[in-house]
């Protein structure tokens, strides 16, 4: 999708040679990913928020941005005047006969163009390598359908419901992310949730290659392996091997705050007024705060004040207009969780002190090629030489390298963090973080040395490319050669939720909303939100069959059926039936004990007359249904 909207933004809407893909995606991200996160606050407030509405105003919000207000009143005559002249270009250019490539390419020079492609190739490779090299760990996770991640559901699933805020305050800005991607992808909130892990991975694996690539002098090889490492060297950075799969509100936090950090280094990038500038970071920060308050305070600003003394002299007023924007969205923040803890009647104090803690995040590293704090004391004199370096060029040779030096000294002041022990700090969250940013370290040591051997390889253009494609190969090779001992050691783990939520997909895609019931362990009630009813194994075995009786004796009547709602069925029951029995690996309560029950409940409706089928069955599952009114219920039946 975002390709193909930097494909239309080259092709209809504008042309610049200096912008690639990977500054498409940040700049876009920056604004747009903080604007819409805001959009769905303001929407669900006010109770009218859905995927239509948020298109609309983020279209129309694209629109004032791209014409201005001014320019607001010749929007139709200048977007009819652009069509007629496409128009009229196209009906020229078939006339000439001109070749298909000329109308699907943009126009650009063949250098430009494989520019272009060589940045898609990049781009691609990270995305995907991102991708798979999370994917693999699906055996192994321990998320999935656990307490927390039925918690995260149900939070996601709310704001269908206009609820922001409940009786928990707070930050839940990712849920509403996730809830907003999975009705723009069409996929139920469960699925939304599962991947929403790795989509957050290869943004930042994205946003670490553009961000090195910005910071120092290499374009290519050293954002490259600062994407790689981040992707598949799971033994040197402190990530969680049993938990990598799940979402973070710190994740997506940080890929906001990382466009943040380079523009705030180096504002001429993007900013072209102090005013969108102003405009621009309150709502970049706003937005961080809804997501995750940890981030704003405790990673966002010590990086402006460091930022602020190692920046560039021209950009100090740019850097004071972030700082005064900073403040702003903290009141902001403050007015809108302050308003909310006195609605519900919660601590202040005590909301601020749990969003700067996380109880669902824990650090545990056994993984790593050395210590934690081994491998911190190496990382450490690594950053030292960078930072001697660093001056050296800036004030020796006149270089700039002030945005590498401001990354190497907050790193610095993140691993000091690290090791305060303090009840409002939580240490766990700052070692995840460093997660990120010791990828940018190792970039800009690469970046560093590349440096000094630039001068031997400068003039053969040809070496750079086949580079980055032996860099690529080498780094997965050494990632699986020298880290299958570690992944061999993570214990599996069951693969019912996996199974679980495929077949919860199925069910969602194939019946209409609300026409029939689930019956299954309460472990899976939230996934029944808003989208069926539910009926525990208790419920079934106990009293099913009475009201199937009753149901089917008085089904025509409909004044008792009136009177008596608790008898009414759903066109449609599918039952749950688990072959694989309790063990320690399982996240949902199985019992085998009751499956001879449940089955012998559905024979005596099969004598009853009921009709049963076999909706889908695996070596672990088996869904059967029960359909109380035949073809009134699946959505296929209804339609066709």
């Amino acid at each position: 999708m975002v390709l193909f909207l930097f494909y239309l933004n080259r092709k209809i809407i504008t042309y610049s040679k200096s912008v690639n893909y990977f500054d498409f995606i940040a700049k876009q991200w920056f604004k747009y990913g903080s604007m819409l996160i805001l959009i769905i606050f303001c929407l669900v407030q006010i109770g009218i928020y859905n995927l239509s509405n948020t298109l609309i105003i983020l279209f129309g919000i694209f629109i004032i941005d791209y014409f201005g207000i001014k320019g607001l009143p010749n929007f139709i005559n200048v977007t009819s005047q652009k069509i007629k002249k496409n128009i009229f270009e196209l009906i020229q250019n078939i006339e000439l006969k001109k070749p298909l490539s000329f109308f699907i390419l943009p126009r650009s020079n063949p250098k430009e163009r494989n520019n272009r492609l060589w940045y898609l190739f990049l781009l691609s490779t990270v995305g995907l390598v991102t991708f798979f090299s999370r994917s693999i760990f699906y055996p192994f996770d321990m998320f999935s359908l656990s307490g927390s991640w039925i918690s995260d559901l149900e939070s996601v699933i709310d704001f269908d419901s206009q609820r922001w805020f409940t009786n928990e305050i707070a930050p839940v800005g990712e849920h509403a992310l996730i809830n907003f991607y999975g009705k723009f992808v069409s996929v139920t909130p469960e699925v939304a949730l599962q991947s929403s892990g790795i989509l957050e991975a290869v943004l930042i694996s994205v946003l670490l290659f553009w961000v090195v690539n910005k910071i120092s002098n290499s374009k290519i090889i050293a954002p490259l392996l600062a994407s790689l490492f981040y992707a598949v060297s799971y033994t040197i950075l402190p990530v969680n091997l049993s938990y990598i799969l799940q979402h973070q509100s710190l994740y997506l936090a940080i890929a906001l705050a990382l466009p943040a950090m380079v523009i705030y280094l180096k504002p001429g990038f993007m900013h072209t007024s102090n005013r969108n500038c102003f405009i621009n970071y309150i709502m970049a920060f706003t937005a961080i705060g809804l997501i995750d308050i940890f981030t704003l305070i405790v990673l966002v600003f010590p990086f402006l004040i460091i930022g602020l003394i190692t920046s560039s002299l021209k950009y100090k007023i740019s850097n004071l207009i972030a700082i005064a924007a900073y403040i702003i969205s903290i009141a902001i923040l403050w007015g809108i969780y302050g308003i909310a803890c006195f609605h519900f009647s919660d601590d202040f104090l005590l909301f601020l002190h749990s969003g700067l803690m996380s109880v669902s995040s824990y650090t545990y590293f056994s993984h790593l090629i050395v210590s934690y704090d081994k491998l911190m004391v190496f990382y450490l004199y690594l950053s030292y030489f960078c930072i001697l370096i660093c001056l050296l060029l800036i004030f020796i040779k006149k270089e700039k390298w002030n945005a590498a030096l401001c990354f190497l000294l907050y790193f610095n002041f993140l691993v000091m963090l690290s090791k305060v022990y303090n009840d409002w700090i939580d240490t766990d969250l700052i070692k995840l973080s460093l997660g990120v940013f010791i990828p940018i370290l190792l970039g800009i040591t690469t970046s560093i040395i590349i440096r000094f051997v630039y001068v031997f390889y400068s003039k053969i253009e040809v070496i750079k490319p086949v580079f980055a494609v032996i860099l690529i190969a080498g780094v997965l090779y050494s990632a699986v050669h020298y880290q299958g001992k570690e992944y061999k050691k993570l214990h599996r783990t069951d693969n019912i939720p996996k199974e679980l939520i495929n077949v919860y997909e199925k069910i969602t895609a194939s019946y209409f909303p609300l026409s029939y019931a689930v019956v299954n362990d309460y472990t899976t009630q939230a996934i029944s939100l808003n989208k069926h009813f539910f009926i525990h194994y208790t419920d079934f075995n106990e009293s099913y069959l009475k009201r199937d009786s009753i149901y089917f004796k008085n089904r025509k009547s409909k004044i008792f059926l009136k009177n008596n709602p608790e008898y009414v069925l759903p066109e449609s029951i599918l039952v749950f039936v688990y072959k694989k029995g309790d063990d320690k690996t399982n996240r949902i309560i199985v019992n085998v004990e009751i499956t001879p029950v449940i089955l012998s409940k559905l024979k005596i409706l099969k004598k009853r007359g009921r009709e049963i089928n076999v909706y889908y069955e695996s070596d672990l599952i088996k869904v059967f249904e029960i359909v109380n009114t035949p073809k009134q219920s699946k959505t296929d039946d209804l339609i066709f």
